[in-house]
């Protein structure tokens, strides 16, 4: 077998390799650029698509590797996705996120988005599936299913908007709380054909430990960041993936690995282009 056979057949394997990649990882984003989150690309996927702002003037930013919610109500972006981009099935959300250590929180009984899935457009949308956290100073919490906490911990939970508090919105609870200063691997999960949504943290496979919260009919189109009140403290996330593999989206994102597969292409053709010369 010649050369010419065998190129063709190695391209198309190398970019098999790839595409089936990238089909489970649709868009990493590794927060990796110091600057304003809006008008910025995606570390891979999503080509040609740019977080756009959703509410605010002043904008997320992006500093030391991650993003940080820095507690200024009113600032939030959506990344989007195509229409055809969702089918039926489930689609996760992962990302590391940790609440910081230091700083006067408040106690209240509101949760508030502060990342999750959107419908419709960055202009004209909702919030369909949002994961948001108390930030208590106290064992005060007044809402049943969250659990009580103290001044160095934070409660988490799942729900279809904005915001929850006792009285306006489904909640659905992580029923221990999380420690302040600690960094978490959290995956939301998107189940389009049951319409529900899932939750899980620290996850090892998808049977680990999880919460559901039902009734999530919106379709997702897009992805969105969001800052809550100055009270609610500051929060960071690094390491953001989204996927229709729930392993992808529960491990920290490599996107270097699809760098190395189109490096090899390259490397293949420059050496078959150099024999041919010869």
């Amino acid at each position: 077998m010649n050369m010419r056979t065998i190129f063709p057949r190695l391209l198309t394997l190398s970019f098999a390799c790839a595409s089936v990649g990238l089909a489970q990882t649709a868009i990493v984003e590794n927060f990796s650029t110091a600057s304003g989150l809006t008008g910025t690309t995606p570390t891979s996927g999503l080509a040609g698509a740019t977080w756009t702002n959703i509410s605010g003037s002043t904008g997320l930013i992006v500093s030391s590797g991650a993003l940080t919610i820095a507690g200024s109500a009113g600032e939030a972006a959506q990344l989007n996705f195509n229409a055809t981009d969702v089918a039926a099935g489930t689609l996760y959300l992962g990302f590391d996120f940790t609440v910081s250590a230091s700083g006067t929180i408040s106690t209240n009984d509101t949760v508030s988005a502060i990342v999750g899935f959107r419908s419709g457009t960055a202009s004209s949308g909702s919030y369909a599936l949002s994961f948001g956290d108390f930030r208590p100073s106290a064992n005060a919490q007044t809402t049943s299913s969250a659990p009580s906490t103290t001044i160095s911990q934070v409660a988490v939970g799942i729900f279809t908007s904005s915001s929850f508090n006792a009285s306006s919105a489904p909640l659905s609870a992580w029923s221990t709380a999380l420690t302040r200063g600690t960094t978490y691997r959290i995956v939301l999960g998107f189940d389009t054909t049951n319409n529900t949504g899932s939750l899980w943290i620290n996850p090892t496979s998808v049977s680990s430990t999880s919460i559901t919260l039902t009734g999530v009919t919106n379709d997702p189109r897009g992805i969105f960041v969001r800052e809550a009140a100055s009270t609610h403290g500051s929060s960071t996330f690094d390491n953001l993936s989204v996927s229709t593999s729930f392993t992808a989206a529960s491990a920290i994102p490599e996107p270097s690995t699809y760098a190395a597969l189109a490096g090899a292409v390259v490397l293949i053709g420059a050496i078959v282009l150099r024999r041919r010369r010869k």
